[in-house]
């Protein structure tokens, strides 16, 4: 039998009444609602995706301050609760950071190629063979894809783990009111996870579909916010899709597939005519503009993926500080009579 020492935390959580709970809960919310509203319009673009994901880093940062001030030493369940769900987090950002790096490494082999073609002088027949094979798209002759990513892997089924897997069940015996404060911010910033890291993972995955669908509780007053985002969004997928020809959503990618049509046809207008010099010139300028829009979108893919990688970081800080916390309660314990 063991018997707890008292801590000074212990009472954090208890001395709050019901209605300075909800008082709370309220403010939590409008903390997610405000940086939310400052994401309209939405699009599909690298700089939407980065304020996508710092209102993510805000909104786990908040969650974060929420349990330092609410959970008390004694709330291990809760605890444990958290460390278990806060490794999906964990999952989704690393295979989204894979994923950009994936994409990345693609590029940047064609930024390369580009970078050899607009070079002074004629381009070798061998130079122009690998640049077409780099270029080519999916259903063309060529060995290489379209430009996005094209096997998601199991990112989907991570995102839809950490939608459906944040509800309170895990936590055993009666649930205190402090608790339920708690797991519901953690719950509604799971959500925002999974909606953000759905955009992210249809606008990088030409095997995504739509965004991946997240069905917010009534219970959340931005939810609307999250339902009108994601309509949006999937209106401007699918009228890309009519008028582009295009399988994924990330605006700064079609730039660059437009530009890499253009060197594919400069390319075949070479071999076509034996390289005048006039044609040369054309390849030289398509390559230069392909070039310069690769290297734009990288720049912005790093970014992306360097803002994920915070949040993965931040989410770690916490569960480390939550993992202390459980430690420092076990020590708490002595036998009685020792």
């Amino acid at each position: 039998m063991y018997t707890r020492l008292p801590s000074p935390g212990d009472k954090k959580g208890a001395k709050l009444t019901a209605e300075e709970l909800d008082s709370i809960s309220s403010s939590f919310d409008e903390s997610l609602r405000s940086p939310l509203s400052g994401l309209s319009p939405a699009s599909a673009s690298l700089p939407w995706l980065l304020s996508a994901v710092a209102v993510l880093s805000t909104a786990h940062s908040a969650v974060r301050s929420l349990i330092y001030e609410l959970i008390s030493d004694g709330d291990d369940s809760l605890l444990s609760w958290y460390l278990d769900n806060s490794l999906k987090v964990l999952g989704v950002c690393n295979r989204i950071c894979s994923e950009i790096e994936r994409l990345c490494l693609h590029h940047v082999e064609r930024k390369m190629v580009m970078k050899l073609l607009r070079s002074e002088g004629n381009p070798s027949q061998e130079l122009i063979r690998q640049a077409r094979d780099l270029l080519a798209d999916s259903v063309g002759e060529g060995k290489g894809s379209s430009g996005y990513v094209t096997s998601g892997g199991n990112i989907e089924e991570l995102i839809g783990d950490l939608a459906l897997g944040i509800g309170m069940l895990a936590l055993q015996g009666e649930v205190s009111p402090v608790d339920r404060v708690v797991c519901r911010a953690v719950q509604a910033v799971n959500f925002l996870t999974a909606f953000v890291a759905g955009v992210i993972s249809s606008a990088l995955l030409s095997s995504s579909g739509a965004v991946v669908g997240i069905c917010v509780p009534e219970e959340f007053p931005w939810g609307d916010s999250v339902h009108a985002i994601e309509s949006t969004i999937i209106v401007e997928s699918r009228q890309a899709e009519e008028t582009h020809r295009k399988t994924g959503l990330l605006k700064d990618l079609d730039d660059v597939q437009a530009r890499r049509r253009h060197v594919l046809e400069a390319i075949d207008e070479l071999v076509g005519s034996g390289g005048s010099g006039e044609v040369v010139q054309r390849l030289r300028e398509a390559a230069a503009g392909l070039e310069k829009a690769t290297e734009a979108m990288l720049g912005g893919l790093y970014r992306l993926r360097d803002e994920v990688m915070e949040l993965f970081l931040m989410v770690t800080k916490i569960r480390k500080d939550m993992l202390d916390q459980l430690r420092a309660s076990l020590f708490n314990y002595i036998p009685v009579g020792y």
